[in-house]
């Protein structure tokens, strides 16, 4: 792996230069990055003010989840659903996801309206909608422009951080939607919890931190190597914890890809036998005089493991060369207690959107 934490004339930034860091976030990348804590803490302050009581104890035919033109809000639900479904068991009601109000939405669901643009017709559309047919409404999106006259005054609002630019929402879509599930009684979702592993997985990522002890800027070292880079997974919570890891990374200019290590491992053998890709896209920007032949990319992994045995998983990726794992081996206890896995996914979202930051900032 090549050495990215120094500077080499090219505008790239050391990863171990506080002050450098700081001077390059232009945009505030590392400063929203780091929030993640206080985008849960918000979300869990309001819950205990009692913002969602109203549908405390409540019983839905269906929680539905409208996103609008939000990828980050569908990445949310992804990790959410996952999530509900692995701790939450029985006590989950149905989650629905969807861009727009279904027809079929009435009186015994509760939706869920997430998104970052608050001018977004659609999703003031969904609320009044879903107002006037009864549902309850709990809404996750700036209060303000047009979204906020909507609903008919019968919505619930959960009101992000007024300093966070919208585009740096995702923690807290996972936070409102942890809560709601939270109040319709599903288990294993606490967001204090998760606000709390958030502040403790921040500690050891800021920008004094040097790279061999910052987990944060290894992952964007890891990332930032040349060639296909995929993240393998084995159960339902990490991969979509990885689609997420893909998106954010994807959104600063390093595209990496996701699959399941029974995938991951037939396509190395693939490889190696000099079949061609099966994905019809995967030589699309290749060049075969820059880059040459397709099939002999080195490609890296890395693995991730947060809902499942962690023995077993590296077992059946056996087959594949120098994965790297990440795993919570040494963040699963809390005390003498385990870590809830709803901590542990929140904690290592955390570092993906902050190690994200690094690159972007890093010029990696």
């Amino acid at each position: 792996m090549p050495d990215l934490t120094s500077d080499t004339g090219s505008g790239r930034i050391d990863l171990d230069d506080a002050d450098a860091l700081r001077a390059g976030d232009a945009t505030g990348a590392l400063l929203h990055a780091s929030m993640g804590g206080a985008q849960f803490r918000a979300v869990a302050t309001a819950i205990d003010d009692g913002v969602l009581r109203p549908i405390e104890g409540v019983r839905p035919r269906a929680v539905v989840w409208i996103g609008g033109r939000s990828t980050r809000v569908r990445d949310a639900a992804g990790v959410v659903g996952a999530l509900a479904e692995v701790v939450g068991g029985p006590s989950a009601p149905p989650l629905v996801v969807a861009h727009s109000l279904p027809a079929w939405v009435g009186a015994l669901d509760v939706v869920l309206v997430s998104g970052d643009d608050a001018g977004d017709p659609g999703l003031a559309a969904a609320i009044d909608a879903a107002s006037g047919r009864g549902a309850a409404v709990v809404v996750d999106v700036p209060r303000e422009g047009p979204v906020a006259e909507s609903g008919r005054g019968r919505a619930i609002w959960l009101e992000p951080l007024p300093y966070l630019p919208p585009h740096r929402g995702f923690l807290r879509h996972v936070a409102a939607g942890m809560g709601v599930l939270t109040a319709l009684g599903v288990r294993g979702l606490d967001v204090a919890v998760a606000a709390d592993a958030v502040d403790t997985e921040l500690e050891s990522l800021g920008p004094d931190l040097a790279t061999p002890v910052n987990p944060a800027k290894l992952l964007a070292t890891s990332v930032a190597g040349t060639g296909p880079l995929v993240w393998v997974h084995a159960d339902p919570v990490s991969a979509a914890v990885a689609d997420r890891a893909v998106a954010a990374f994807c959104d600063v200019g390093r595209v990496t890809a996701s699959s399941s290590v029974t995938d991951a491992v037939r396509a190395q053998a693939e490889r190696f036998q000099g079949r061609p890709p099966v994905d019809p896209m995967a030589g699309l920007f290749h060049d075969e005089e820059l880059d040459g032949p397709l099939g002999n990319l080195p490609v890296s992994h890395l693995g991730m493991v947060l809902g499942a045995d962690e023995e077993l998983v590296r077992l059946a990726a056996g087959p594949l060369a120098d994965v790297e794992w990440i795993t919570d081996r040494g963040r699963d206890t809390v005390g003498d207690s385990p870590a809830p896995m709803s901590g542990k996914v929140a904690a290592f979202m955390a570092r993906t959107e902050l190690s994200a930051a690094y690159l972007l900032v890093g010029g990696l």
